[in-house]
């Protein structure tokens, strides 16, 4: 299956604006600093990389696993390239959004175009909610083990009701259909109008049916995928923990749940700008501070974070850049269908008589 013309140009677009902001990226946080933070984690870098690499391809099995039953038609390799260059965009520019419409325009080639959008929205879904239900775990054990005002008790136990709530509102909208429902609540608030509702309803229905366990799509692929996304963020929160050990952090009980709940919040303040810049680094002072812990260690972690995300998404938009060459490549060259083959010479057709 080909990609349609708008894959392809998201893809090419991407990559250079995804290029553009590695470079500003790099600039802005320094060589020397890279550098630097490179030669203070010393050998964990090698479990950092192993770490990454965990993380990418448990994303990739629950890409795979949501495209249900179509998941056959997408080898593991194509699956872990679309995760690969998607994150990789998601990186270094605000918002962290582009990259999703380049794992959709990845998936295409494979896939039609509903199924590739509903399986990266199920995988969005599917992973905002285990995060939300990471925070509603955690949250009661730091008002618990972290002295703290009533005030500040209170406000951390109703975070946990919040995260709770919102995870369990995500669950059902996937199954009365997510972006039926968006749009209903747009028309209804007159930002959509009829006309355009009424165009865009089956195309949206049809990803909202594709996101359901619907279609031939099977329960324990879905479990598979949501398992493989839990594996995944709790590897990724991991990766944070042992380069905070790296760097001298004692890792307790009451700093896993503290950190838990603060690096949310500051991880959902940080997508507005390229890589968490300026955001990450305050957030993280601020968080460590109020954790009673050495403020210096939380700006280390960003900027050692940053440092292993500028190296992942370099060698992301590489491989996508070569990714898309071949593609292109492949593009060029003419098939020649039975129905165009050309005239056998006279000469030849007299012989043969």
């Amino acid at each position: 299956m080909s990609r349609p013309t708008w894959a392809r140009w998201i893809t090419r677009i991407s990559l250079v604006v995804a290029l553009v902001a590695l470079v500003l990226t790099i600039h802005d946080t320094g060589l020397a600093t890279i550098g630097r933070y490179f030669k203070r984690i010393g050998w964990w870098w090698f479990a950092v990389v192993a770490l990454e690499v965990v993380i990418t391809s448990l994303d990739a099995v629950a890409i795979r696993a949501f495209m249900s039953p179509e998941q056959a038609k997408v080898r593991f390799r194509s699956a872990l390239l679309s995760q690969l260059a998607g994150r990789s965009v998601n990186a270094v520019t605000p918002s962290g959004q582009l990259g999703e419409a380049v794992k959709v325009s990845v998936l295409t080639e494979h896939v039609s175009q509903s199924r590739a959008v509903a399986t990266i929205l199920l995988y969005n879904v599917v992973s905002f909610t285990v995060e939300l239900l990471t925070v509603a775990v955690a949250a009661p054990f730091v008002a618990l083990l972290i002295p703290m005002p009533p005030a500040l008790r209170g406000l951390m136990l109703g975070t946990s009701v919040v995260c709770a709530v919102i995870a369990i509102g995500l669950y059902t909208l996937v199954h009365r259909g997510v972006l039926s429902s968006i749009a209903r609540l747009f028309r209804r608030l007159r930002v959509l109008s009829e006309a355009r509702y009424e165009k865009w309803h089956a195309t949206l229905e049809a990803v909202d049916h594709k996101m359901q366990i619907s279609e031939g799509a099977r329960k324990r692929d879905r479990i598979m995928g949501i398992c493989a996304v839990t594996l995944s963020r709790l590897t990724s929160m991991g990766l944070s923990l042992l380069i905070l050990h790296a760097v001298g952090e004692p890792i307790t009980g009451r700093f896993i749940a503290g950190y838990t709940v603060g690096a949310f919040v500051v991880y959902m303040l940080s997508t507005f700008v390229p890589m968490g810049l300026g955001v990450s680094e305050g957030g993280n002072y601020w968080l460590f501070r109020a954790l009673g812990e050495n403020p210096a260690r939380g700006v280390t972690l960003v900027i050692a974070r940053r440092v292993t995300l500028v190296v992942y998404a370099g060698i992301g938009l590489v491989l996508m850049a070569v990714s898309e060459t071949v593609a292109r490549a492949r593009e060029g060259i003419p098939v020649a269908q039975p129905s165009e083959a050309a005239p056998l010479p006279r000469a030849v057709i007299k012989a043969a008589d």
